[in-house]
């Protein structure tokens, strides 16, 4: 009897812990199932043929070193001497001069001149030790035999949603081949945009290339004389997109978190006219938004023209010009009473102090060498005012009676009646 109680006892325990065990090990393998499943899609996505997580936070981006690196090993034997010597060129500019190493923000003065002059502030510049390509009137370009590229003075802002600009082929051969887009400051001048890092660029064979020196992708239509090219840029997502004679092609490229800058280089003779918005564009939806890079006039307004009411009150410029009224009074003072009789003989002779505008007389008819002939009595021209009697009729604007004659020209007008 108390053995069969023992094996009850026994058997109830085991069901008990087997309603328990059971349970907890299911729980403990499909833990293990999805940690596992966890760590292989990780490695798939983001470790698998040298993806890595990249610093700002683009999941499954690519290493840009290391992927030019394993294009450079495949593709380099495929370009000639020429090229090749181009390649690393760039590629030293490029370690020498990284996107950071210069600051490319829109200053101070920068600002207030867009806000001046609108879009007008930018404009391209071109290597001035170059002679492959020149700008006329800021934004018309003109190409030669060497492959170029230039870029503005300003970068593309990110206030807004979009920004958007257009550049025309002008005066273009089919055996050029140009480049329309953008890339970071400094980039090397040699270079067309899209063939380094940091640039993305559509060539108007139809090709678009993306820090791709080697080859380009399929991308649009091939481009000649007189076709229209754009290139937006997007500031909250980083996407660049192009549009071709007023038709928006796929987006290019996405992720550019850096000041960009427009960019246009060609490979040949060429001229390419841009256009940031102080003309309409052919992209209609750019048109309706405004998408250009700043108002057509600038909204800051010019300083007031010389002469107007409004100089007049301001405190500042009011002091400034009563003081120059009044040195200007004093110097015509100083010269207005330049002459004066001599005690002994009558004569007219200036002072020494002052500076006498009055001619010099030649010695023949009865004078001197250095006497002076001015408006005296022996002239009978009009007497000189003195400087008190200037500065009271400028101070009072009045044309008041001539100031009495001296005893000189009364004694010689008494000589005259007689």
């Amino acid at each position: 009897m108390a053995t069969r109680d023992t094996e009850t006892t026994v058997a109830a325990m085991s069901s008990g812990a087997a309603r328990v065990l059971v349970p907890l090990f299911s729980t403990l393998a499909s833990s293990t199932m999805l940690f596992v499943l966890v760590i292989l899609i990780y490695y798939v996505r983001f470790r698998r043929h040298g993806r890595i997580m990249l610093g700002n936070g683009l999941p499954g981006a690519f290493d840009d070193a290391q992927q030019a690196q394993r294009e450079e090993e495949m593709y380099l034997h495929t370009l000639d001497d020429q090229a090749r010597q181009q390649y690393f060129q760039a590629k030293a500019f490029q370690e020498a001069n990284p996107p950071d190493s210069a600051n490319t923000d829109i200053s101070l003065s920068q600002f207030m001149s867009i806000q001046e002059k609108g879009v007008s502030a930018w404009e391209f510049e071109p290597d001035l030790e170059a002679t492959t390509c020149f700008v006329e009137c800021r934004t018309e370009l003109a190409f030669y035999d060497q492959e170029c590229s230039v870029q503005t003075n300003l970068p593309i802002p990110k206030q807004n949603d979009v920004y958007y600009w257009e550049a025309k082929l002008y005066d273009f051969p089919e055996s050029t081949i140009a480049a329309i887009g953008v890339a970071t400051k400094p980039y090397p001048a040699f270079r067309l945009p899209g063939y380094n890092r940091h640039s993305v660029g559509y060539l108007t064979d139809g090709t678009k290339r993306r820090n791709q020196p080697f080859f380009g992708k399929t991308y649009g239509p091939v481009c000649r004389q007189g076709d229209v090219i754009g290139c937006g840029y997007k500031p909250r997502t980083g996407t660049v997109f192009f549009t071709r004679n007023g038709k928006k092609l796929e987006e290019a490229a996405t992720g550019y978190r850096q000041n960009i800058f427009p960019s246009v280089g060609a490979n040949g003779p060429c001229q390419i006219h841009v256009n940031f918005g102080q003309a309409g564009f052919v992209f209609i939806e750019a048109n309706v938004k405004k998408w250009g890079l700043a108002p057509m006039n600038g909204t800051l307004a010019p300083p007031p023209a010389y002469g107007s009411s409004e100089i007049t009150d301001s405190v500042l410029l009011a002091a400034g010009f009563s003081a120059q009224r009044s040195s200007a009074e004093d110097r015509h003072g100083s010269t207005g009473s330049l002459l004066d009789s001599h005690p002994d003989d009558g004569s007219v002779m200036p002072y020494q102090s002052d500076i006498s505008l009055a001619t010099i007389a030649p010695r023949h008819h009865g004078f001197d060498a250095g006497q002076v002939v001015g408006p005296s009595s022996r002239t009978g021209g009009p007497p000189s005012y003195t400087s008190e009697q200037r500065r009271q009729q400028s101070a009072t604007g009045a044309q008041g009676p001539p100031p009495p004659l001296s005893p000189e020209i009364q004694d010689h007008s008494r000589y005259e009646r007689m």
